[in-house]
């Protein structure tokens, strides 16, 4: 089995880098067999030069996306086995022009028949795949350049610090655009808007169609700005029976540990009016959710009824006490 994959997304740089390395190996075996002494990292400035010709660090950095200090590196070693020039550009002598060596111009003939194997076999590859690779990759890399990486990550992890300030309290009437509100963003963001009449009634009419059957409902607030970020119903049903309910959180605060909170808060109200059971209905595409309703105990089962109401949920889950 090979565990790298089992780890998700958090082994993405991790499952790139030994892809490279592996195409890397195999490039240098190639190129040994064909007698070239070219390192495969040179690559990129090689070719660049090559096809556009002398240019300088910055240049070959920002058509390249890479870092100036990295083409830099590159650029010296590739200066030490005499592939590459670095002249002063006699239209501007403060600028200095990286430009291929003799020794680069006498090899091209010889490496281009290597190039055009390598490339032909991986494009029939990639030819052959469901999802082509360099379109995937060239959508994450523009995701990546648009959203960034590091920025919201730490602003994640800023969150969870800030998430101590959350405070889970009960009904308010002045919230219930808040609770109706939390709601429509995750049908819209899970399930394309899809609304029934049920959910029309719930969040239409809360306080009747939980608080006046015996049921509760809890906001998580931000205590910094009184941000309601998150919400939880808990229904009540006959013979003990409770279910959660309608339970949503901002997507700027999810994986910070308000959706436990909120969860944990209806479980302990649930046992405190002796609750037999507690249930949930809830949908496969929810891998996170679900993840944590397992974490809490909730185990799925067969739906009483044979099916759900609601034509998004696929998954029954229960917790007895």
């Amino acid at each position: 089995m090979d565990y790298m994959k089992s780890f998700g997304s958090l082994s993405l740089g991790s499952r790139l880098k030994r892809l490279s390395d592996a195409l890397v190996q195999d490039v240098i075996r190639l190129y040994q067999s064909q007698g070239i002494t070219l390192n495969p990292s040179f690559f990129p400035l090689f070719n660049l030069l090559h096809q556009q010709g002398a240019m300088t660090v910055t240049e070959a950095a920002e058509k390249l996306a890479v870092s100036h200090p990295a083409i830099s590196k590159i650029a010296r070693k590739m200066q030490d086995e005499q592939w590459l020039n670095k002249t002063t550009d006699p239209a501007d002598e403060r600028r200095q022009l990286l430009s291929l060596t003799s020794k680069s111009e006498a090899l091209l003939e010889q490496i281009a028949p290597v190039w055009s194997a390598i490339q032909s076999h991986l494009d029939s590859l990639i030819k052959s795949q469901q999802h082509p690779l360099l379109d995937a990759l060239a959508e994450f890399e523009s995701l990546i350049e648009q959203q960034g990486f590091y920025d919201p990550v730490q602003q994640q992890l800023e969150r969870r610090h800030g998430g101590q300030q959350v405070v889970i309290q009960g009904w308010s009437a002045e919230l219930r655009t808040d609770f109706k509100r939390l709601n429509m963003d995750w049908l819209e963001r899970y399930f394309e808007g899809e609304v029934t009449d049920r959910d029309l009634e719930a969040l239409g009419n809360p306080e009747g169609f939980y608080l006046a059957r015996g049921g509760y409902i809890w906001f998580a607030c931000n205590e910094l700005d009184n941000e309601v970020v998150g919400c939880v119903a808990l229904a009540r049903h006959e013979n003990g029976k409770f279910e959660i309910s309608k339970m949503g959180v901002d997507e700027a605060w999810q994986t910070v540990g308000v959706g436990r909170r909120l969860l944990m808060t209806a479980l302990d109200k649930a046992r405190e009016v002796g609750a037999s059971e507690v249930f949930l209905e809830s949908s496969s595409k929810l891998e996170r959710a679900l993840q944590l309703y397992q974490n809490l105990g909730f185990q799925q089962i067969v739906h009483p009824e044979g099916r759900s109401y609601y034509s998004r949920s696929d998954i029954y889950m229960a917790l007895r006490f």
